[in-house]
């Protein structure tokens, strides 16, 4: 049996679109800020060294301005760090990285900055050199010496999940 007319107006004005127009403007900002994201975040891409280790030259205090009549002291190690030579043209002066000491046990510790200042290609041994130094607070708890090993990570570049997921893509 059919419903009588005055009913059937009556529950469409009980139906307002305002929960149905709140729920899509939540879902649009949603979908918008993932855009945004995806589309201009910038991740950064690392490579790491085949070796690295602290050379035994002692370590020098160097002191940093970071303002009008504050000076700032960091210790300074020199690291050596071997790459695959593929990666000559991705290695640069002034390029920033990250030490991570290895412990008695194997494990990497807490990593230590690190900036590129020379490079040298072996083409007999088919791997780059790379001279790195270290900044890091005199007051920090961690204490390199000389002969120390580890790895060092290289950001080579940054690019947005977009460009990576291309990246990906092509290499399929």
């Amino acid at each position: 049996m059919p419903r009588p007319f005055p009913l059937t107006i009556r529950s469409m004005e009980k139906d307002h679109p305002k929960t149905v127009m709140i729920i899509l403007f939540i879902a649009s900002f949603i979908l918008a800020a993932w855009n945004i994201w995806f589309f201009f975040a910038q991740i950064s891409l690392f490579e790491c060294s085949i070796h690295a280790e602290v050379a035994e030259k002692p370590k020098k205090i160097v002191p940093s301005f970071s303002g009008p009549g504050r000076v700032r002291h960091h210790k300074q190690h020199i690291i050596l760090a071997s790459f695959p030579l593929q990666m000559e043209k991705k290695i640069y002066q002034g390029q920033k990285g990250i030490f991570f000491p290895s412990s008695n046990m194997g494990n990497l510790l807490e990593g230590i900055t690190a900036i590129v200042t020379h490079k040298t290609a072996h083409l007999k041994d088919s791997n780059l050199s790379v001279r790195l130094k270290t900044i890091e607070s005199v007051h920090s708890p961690m204490q390199l010496k000389s002969k120390t090993t580890g790895l060092i990570k290289l950001e080579i570049t940054r690019v947005s999940p977009f460009e990576l997921m291309l990246m990906k893509l092509s290499k399929n």
